[in-house]
Formats: C-alpha cells, structure tokens, sequence
C-alpha cells in the first residue's frame, strides 16, 4: 500500500514538473516555441506580477526573471505613491514590439552560437473582422544553461511610432530605476 501511495504522490510531482522540466529545452527552437506558447496563453498586459510570472519562470533565464521582479516592485510602488491615480510605468505588452501584443506567432531561424541563440519570431496581431492585421518580426535571445535553452531577452522589430524598441531588458532595467529614484534622498 506504501508503494502505490508513493507512486501516486510521485506521478502527481512529475505531472506538477514536468513542463519545468521541458522548459529547459534541448533547443534554441523548443525553448522559443515553449515560451511564445505561454506567452499567448498568458495575454499579459504591463509588468506581470508574481503570479503571472510563474508562467514564465521555468522559460525564462534567471536575469530575465530578476529583472521582471525588479520591475514588477517598481510598478506596485509606484502604484502605492500615485495611490493608483496614475497609469502603470508600462502600459501594453512588454513581451513584443506592439502595444496590443501579438495573436500568434511564426518561428523563424534559429541561430546557435556557442552559450547564446537567436531566434526569429514573426509575429501577428489580428484584431477585429475589419481591422488588417499587423505584422512584424521580434527576435528571442536565449541563453544555454545545466537545464537547457532559456530566454534571455527580446530584441524588438518595431518599425512604427510609438511600437517596442530596443531590448526587453533594457525597458525592464529603466522601469526598475523607479525605485531606486524614489528612495533616492
């Protein structure tokens, strides 16, 4: 009886795991086709909080998940000294180059080089019946770790006013600055 309830407890963990243990994936593709999944599961809009988050912890390289935390403490004190009368630091998708985010996504080629890749992503956002759809290109910069291929960072294509461009992580750090400037003396 002990055995069957370890198996069960075991077979329940592993279920819980197992899509942090696909995360770390064998390949630049399959760790970019993994996060982008869960990116448009997830639909976040501005800095995920730590329950958002989650989602893309195991997908994500452990700088890329400090800086989202980093950036999430700068957006919840800002919202507590605005007392909320303010819009966030980030408003849109801070996963893509266009406000509204994408709807799917196209991989493109992968280029593997040592510890680091680079992967492209043709993106898509189809908003109404009548509405054109957009489209662009954002590139996934993944880092090689003991766990397999994670993202790092995300180059934004933004061609357009007011679209993503740059790093993600550079937006992320200048949110972060936030706090430090409000705890400056």
């Amino acid at each position: 009886m002990k055995g069957l309830v370890r198996y069960a407890i075991l077979s329940v963990l592993l279920a819980i795991a197992a899509p942090a243990l696909a995360a770390g994936s064998d390949s630049p593709a399959t760790a970019t086709k993994a996060f982008y999944d869960a990116y448009l599961k997830a639909q976040v809009r501005g800095i995920p909080d730590a329950k958002a988050r989650a989602v893309f912890t195991p997908l994500i390289s452990p700088a890329l998940d400090k800086l989202l935390a980093d950036a999430d403490a700068a957006e919840q004190l800002h919202f507590r000294l605005t007392k909320n009368e303010e819009p966030p630091l980030v408003e849109g998708d801070p996963f893509s180059s266009l406000f509204e985010g994408a709807t799917s996504y196209r991989l493109g080629n992968c280029v593997e080089k040592a510890e680091a890749a680079t992967c492209d992503v043709e993106l898509t956002y189809a908003g109404g019946a009548d509405e054109k759809p957009t489209h662009w290109t954002d590139k996934a910069v993944l880092v090689k770790t003991g766990g397999g291929w994670l993202l790092d960072d995300l180059n934004f294509g933004a061609t357009w006013d007011f679209g993503n461009k740059g790093r993600m992580q550079d937006l992320l750090r200048e949110v972060a600055k936030y706090t430090k400037e409000q705890e400056a003396p």
